[in-house]
């Protein structure tokens, strides 16, 4: 008997690819903005907590510097919120459904689910920087020159990423019934372990580089031409350096798991 060919599975066309890839990202985010459980809090909270604390309950006294530097922390605690709830709490529960799985077994890019989170993450984190920019400019007293703005809400609507892997790697590795927990504990613990909002005593101040959002401040410090610690590069390079590790250590535990 003869032995059978292989079956050739002829390679999808790049511009369908590329196609098949927007329209997981246009629909996953379609599907989260209309799921109020997820897209208030991610959309709302930024703007209502900046607003309260570095508007209202600052009055007169948040202008100049100050208010400069208040809009940079919220800007940095927005953006993180995308990207850890985005993965943290929908990757648990869909990975607890058995979606992830089921995935594998559907015609779709390699990829593709991940990518999808990823675009969702990141057009969530430039309305939050167009909601924190509109009210740091209008009510905030913010005295950043318009192109130190636009540099600030590029710079930290890239920083979403970041925040992505940390996500990822709750998700990958936490129970459904309690990635919400985890995913708090962390958001929560690295605005304030940073120094987003205010000093931190000397004793906690030596381990705030372990933060990514401690490196996110840095960064848009420097994009709004602010004093900032460290050179941008490095901060860069180990925000990167976080971003993979997290990322293999939850690929792994995914690939392992599903």
């Amino acid at each position: 008997m003869t032995a059978l060919a292989p079956i050739q599975v002829p390679a999808m066309p790049l511009t369908r690819l590329i196609g098949a890839y927007f329209s997981d990202a246009k629909y996953e985010s379609l599907r989260l903005l209309r799921s109020p459980a997820f897209s208030i809090p991610i959309l709302a909270m930024p703007i209502l907590f900046y607003t309260f604390f570095g508007v209202l309950l600052a009055g007169s006294r948040n202008a100049g510097a100050m208010a400069n530097l208040m809009f940079v922390g919220w800007t940095v605690y927005g953006v993180m919120g995308p990207g850890l709830f985005g993965f943290g709490i929908l990757v648990a529960v869909e990975r607890n459904m058995g979606l992830l799985t089921f995935k594998r077994a559907l015609p779709m890019p390699t990829g593709s689910y991940l990518s999808a989170k990823l675009m969702m993450a990141f057009v969530f984190a430039v309305v939050v920087m167009a909601m924190l920019v509109t009210a740091g400019v209008t009510a905030g007293h913010v005295t950043l020159r318009p192109t130190q703005l636009v540099t600030v809400a590029a710079v930290m609507s890239l920083g979403v990423f970041p925040a992505c892997a940390v996500g990822l790697f709750i998700g990958a590795w936490a129970p459904a019934s309690s990635a919400a927990a985890f995913a708090n504990i962390v958001y929560l613990g690295m605005a304030f372990l940073s120094g987003l909002f205010f000093p931190l005593p000397p004793g906690l101040q030596t381990f705030r580089p372990i933060w990514p959002t401690y490196h996110l401040a840095q960064l848009a410090l420097a994009s709004a031409g602010l004093p900032s610690q460290g050179s941008p590069m490095t901060h860069v390079a180990i925000l990167v350096a976080m971003t993979a590790v997290l990322t293999s250590l939850a690929a792994r535990k995914l690939a392992r798991r599903g």
